[in-house]
């Protein structure tokens, strides 16, 4: 099955302690969740999505103003709500989204680069090599400020953006390697990266013997 995207990005954004973003239709049994959420006055460390799994954190301008990918295989009846919870009240950037096509255990790579100083473009990180040929590449950037006239490096489109300032980007491969997207703008500001790679369902390639009876 090839890996394809069955709800485009739904996104919140809210200040409070528990922050919801709700699927348009129930998830699929079996098809992959993610969830890219922003805290501006909290370290994601102390996020969480019950259920969820964290795949990977970055810092996007101190240690308490960071971003995080999540992930999840829906289950039966999967409910189309999703909740970011933080130990206390901040502003929150959520998005989510569902796949198709990918392994039941999806995750493969991640990498981030934290805030550095002022930039005008940002790389999510370099991934290990990948497992399998056919995988799905998420990437996330978050900004300090304001920015205009987005690109986006290696054949990564985008997939939602908030105020020019919170970014979820993908790309689809076909061929094992390392993969990395770079986010470039106009003007000088503190940004952080990151991105996570996951596993396509393998095809059988398996051909059963036929035995001429005569």
């Amino acid at each position: 099955m090839a890996i394809s995207k069955v709800q485009n990005a739904v996104f919140i954004y809210e200040t409070d302690a528990s922050v919801t973003a709700s699927f348009v239709s129930t998830p699929t049994e079996g098809n992959l969740m993610i969830a890219l959420g922003r805290g501006s006055t909290d370290g994601s460390t102390r996020a969480s999505i019950s259920g969820w799994t964290n795949a990977v954190y970055t810092m996007t301008i101190s240690t308490a103003n960071t971003m995080g990918i999540w992930y999840k295989v829906a289950g039966a009846s999967e409910p189309k709500d999703v909740t970011l919870d933080w130990t206390s009240s901040t502003t929150t950037y959520l998005a989510i989204e569902e796949w198709t096509g990918l392994m039941a255990t999806p995750l493969d790579k991640v990498a981030n680069v934290d805030n550095t100083g002022l930039v005008t473009s940002k790389s999510s990180g370099t991934t290990d090599t990948t497992t399998v040929a056919d995988e799905l590449c998420l990437a996330g950037f978050g900004l300090g400020t304001i920015v205009s006239e987005e690109t986006w490096s290696n054949s990564f489109t985008l997939e939602c953006v908030y105020n020019h300032k919170f970014f979820l980007g993908s790309r689809i491969v076909s061929s094992t390697g390392t993969y990395e997207t770079t986010l470039s703008w106009t003007t000088s500001v503190l940004a952080g990266g990151l991105i996570a790679t996951f596993k396509g369902a393998t095809v059988s390639t398996w051909v059963p013997k036929v035995i001429m009876v005569m």
